[in-house]
């Protein structure tokens, strides 16, 4: 049993007196971190600005990787048709025309891609098309506003931290600094995986769903752009949850034994979130409940090795 009167725990518990600031304090010290983390904001945009092509290159390389995929089981079905003897004559000058240029095509060093099409009779197109005249110059600055937040995130963390820590104790800046680390590597493993995974699959399963005799495999810039962060994004919170079950247990909130006795609960509403939050199609739904689930399995191994935690807090408590 942990008491409040033993020494040592009154000195873990300990915190020293918070330095005292008016309100009007308070807002010159966020207006002077807001000026701080817009201006390296606004940098690092005007840094990004020369380079479109770069930067749409990253953008579209998830739809290029669902692209080559399909582009290669296309090659496929035409071998298939031909050994098969019912491939008729244009056909087989679009497999002809695939086998030469496969290498130059699937590295992306094939010239006059836009004919890639009419060429090879791979019904999806290279690249995607903007329905507007400002859409791709619109997608490109929301991304290149993005590419900033990412560039400028050590001074954005950085001043937010400030503003916050000052209101914080010690004992609370240390426990930001020891799950701080985790949050970002976990944040950016999930974004990794709705980009190199969970978008272009999911974009692959619904144009598998689509007859070319009667719908146009087509996306825009701008709605492509949208899933793009939609996803991502997601896949990055998603990520958080081994340390959203470790918060609930350190707070006090949900012990290890309740995660446990509540697994089909959970279970039913991974699903209905990734329902919610992904392209109503089930591939996506898959791609993000199984990484929730996987991460659950880890928040219970987690919790599990914090139940001494519970037991302190109960002791605390008491």
């Amino acid at each position: 049993m942990v008491s409040l009167d033993d020494p040592a725990v009154r000195a873990a518990y300990a915190d020293e007196p918070l330095p005292r600031m008016s309100f009007g304090d308070h807002l010159d010290e966020l207006r002077s971190r807001l000026i701080k983390a817009l201006l390296a904001v606004v940098l690092a945009v005007v840094a990004l600005l020369p380079f479109k092509g770069p930067v749409q290159d990253i953008i579209v390389e998830p739809y290029r990787l669902q692209w080559r995929q399909g582009f290669q089981q296309w090659i496929e079905q035409l071998e298939q048709r031909q050994s098969a003897g019912s491939l008729d004559e244009e056909g087989l000058e679009f497999l002809a025309y695939c086998r030469k240029h496969r290498a130059a095509i699937l590295a992306g060093t094939k010239e006059y891609t836009y004919l890639l099409k009419e060429k090879t009779g791979f019904p999806v197109p290279y690249s995607l098309f903007a329905t507007g005249g400002i859409e791709d110059m619109f997608a490109f600055m929301w991304a290149s506003l993005i590419f900033a937040l990412v560039v400028a995130s050590p001074v954005v963390i950085w001043q937010a931290w400030a503003f916050l820590a000052a209101g914080l104790y010690a004992r609370e800046r240390a426990v930001f600094y020891r799950y701080f680390p985790f949050m970002l590597a976990l944040f950016a493993a999930g974004v990794l995986f709705g980009y190199y995974v969970a978008l272009p699959y999911s974009l692959g399963f619904l144009i598998r769903l689509m007859d070319p005799a009667q719908v146009n495999a087509i996306f825009s810039v701008g709605q492509f752009l949208n899933l793009l962060l939609a996803l991502t994004a997601s896949m990055g919170l998603v990520f958080q949850l081994p340390l959203v079950m470790v918060a609930l247990q350190r707070v006090g909130l949900v012990t290890h034994r309740a995660f446990v006795k509540n697994w089909r609960l959970t279970v039913l509403i991974i699903f209905v979130a990734a329902a919610i939050f992904t392209p109503p199609e089930p591939v996506s739904m898959l791609l993000m409940s199984l990484p929730m689930l996987l991460l659950y399995g880890l928040g219970l191994l987690l919790t599990r090795f914090g139940r001494r935690h519970e037991a302190a807090a109960v002791g605390v408590g008491t």
